[in-house]
């Protein structure tokens, strides 16, 4: 059923093909310039929040270096009270100053005091963990920051290790900072160990870790990491870090929600502008083309209606001419004749004529009903002639009688008329088969005044006729003039 439909709509689709064409192809133009301008807007927008984004993950970045600077110039202060003192501080002394900076930088996992052998004499705060490294050697305990103790202990620098596994477990980066007693002995070392992990989270805390993932690495090893539960976004910035020498890296990549709020919505709202006003004005171009090509349709019905209006007219007319004429010679007819008496029935005086042509049927006989048609038309055309001329109408009556109406016309002159038509017809030379001329028998009658009776008037002429006929033909006899129907 669905492939008769279709092929049910083909035709109709076929007459309709220029019509679409012509309103597509200016619509898919401005479809595609839409989409070329939201290209670019798109473009244009992706390239400033990318920008804006990898901004912040730099401020991000240079946040966390800022912070690193601000704890190493602390730990220098702190360093440098000790160099006041000429023994190992007591442990409420320790306290109390490193209070403080443990206070303002969480992120110290221990503030330590270390003595020239390398052992933890002193440690702030004392939690649990804390506590349970009192007394260790660092030279033995931890190996991989012997490298960074002998610097502070033995050579009065400051030390700083990799980032390594710190006794509490987590990864971090220990620095030490020795307080000399004189250019030769040192009073010890300050330890401050620094957990990577919280100090990610004190910097994560700036950001909202609901829509963006955070990632704190050194190579490929993972510190800290922050992760959304929503879908990440397409982009990730990495920023490469120096904390206290180290380099490290941050990754920020937003989820793809917040870049979506954040996108500017001119590119989709103009796009969708764009495409909807290509498809307007591809509705108003078939609409256009529609009506256009149904324009010319009603147009052409009508140009063809007009012809056929025109043509029926025409055949009306002839119709209507054909009904009052006669057409063979092109003369009004019995009908026409009546119409025109009846028109002229208040006309005084009136007059008319009746005209048989002599031995007419000898003419069919001998010659045929060409040469009698002929014989008909000439004088047809004679008494048509005569009888204009003096206002008058002349018809065929029938067969090969002519009758003619002559309004205002007396007797005298209607009788010169009919004798003007005789003798011209009988100047014509036509001839019989015997060589004799073709002549014509007329019978006149004319009303004074009076009502018109048409049987009585025609009845008067008639008997005019025959009288004409009777005499030897070839001659015209007037019936006594009436001056009432019949009398």
């Amino acid at each position: 059923m669905l492939g008769a439909q279709v092929l049910a709509a083909l035709p109709g689709w076929k007459t309709k093909a220029a019509i679409v064409h012509r309103a597509l192809w200016p619509s898919l133009i401005l479809a595609l310039l839409s989409i070329l301008l939201w290209h670019q807007q798109k473009s244009f927008t992706e390239r400033e929040l990318h920008a804006q984004v990898r901004s912040e993950s730099q401020q991000l970045a240079d946040r966390l270096t800022s912070e690193i600077k601000e704890h190493l110039a602390a730990m220098r202060r702190f360093a440098n009270f000790w160099t006041l003192f000429d023994q190992a501080p007591s442990q409420e002394s320790w306290a109390r100053q490193a209070a403080p900076y443990h206070e303002d930088f969480r992120y110290f996992l221990n503030i330590a005091f270390i003595d020239p052998d390398s052992e933890i004499l002193r440690v702030y705060p004392q939690s649990t963990i804390n506590l349970g490294i009192i007394g260790a050697r660092l030279f033995d305990a931890q190996p991989a920051g012997r490298e960074a103790v002998s610097r502070a202990l033995l050579e009065q620098q400051v030390g700083r290790t990799d980032v390594i596994e710190l006794l509490q477990g987590v990864p971090g980066i220990i620095h030490y900072l020795p307080i000399p007693r004189d250019t030769n002995r040192t009073l010890g070392a300050v330890a401050m160990v620094v957990s990577l992990p919280i100090l990610a989270e004190t910097l994560f805390n700036e950001v909202d870790t609901r829509r963006t993932a955070l990632v704190l690495a050194e190579g490929e090893r993972t510190l800290a990491s922050q992760t959304p539960e929503t879908p990440l976004g397409p982009w990730r910035y990495d920023t490469l870090l120096d904390v206290a020498g180290q380099p490290l890296s941050l990754s920020v990549q937003p989820d793809r929600t917040s870049l979506l709020e954040r996108h500017d919505r001119y590119p989709i709202a103009s796009l969708t502008i764009g495409l909807t006003l290509a498809y307007l004005l591809y509705l108003v171009l078939y609409a256009y083309g529609s009506l256009a090509r149904q324009h010319r349709t009603l147009h052409s019905s009508n140009v063809e209606l007009r012809r056929e209006m025109r043509t029926r007219a025409e055949l009306q007319q002839e119709i209507e001419w054909l009904a009052r004429h006669d057409e063979l010679t092109r003369l009004p007819n019995r009908r026409l004749f009546m119409e025109t008496l009846k028109a002229n029935r208040k006309v005084r005086p009136l007059s008319i004529l009746i005209c048989d042509i002599d031995h007419f049927k000898r003419i069919n006989d001998h010659f045929g009903h060409l040469v009698g048609d002929r014989y008909l038309n000439q004088l047809g055309e004679i008494g048509h002639q005569v009888t204009e001329a003096h206002g008058g109408l002349f018809a065929r009556y029938g067969g090969e009688e002519f009758v003619a109406c002559l309004p205002e016309k007396v007797a005298d002159e209607a009788y010169d008329i009919a004798e003007s038509i005789r003798q011209r017809l009988h100047d014509a030379n036509l001839r019989h088969h015997d060589g004799s001329r073709l002549t014509v028998s007329i019978g006149t009658v004319t009303l004074l005044e009076g009502a018109l009776e048409l049987d009585a008037l025609m009845q008067a002429a008639d008997d005019a006729l025959y009288r004409a006929k009777a005499q030897g033909r070839n001659r015209v006899m007037a019936a006594p003039e009436l001056t009432a129907a019949g009398s």
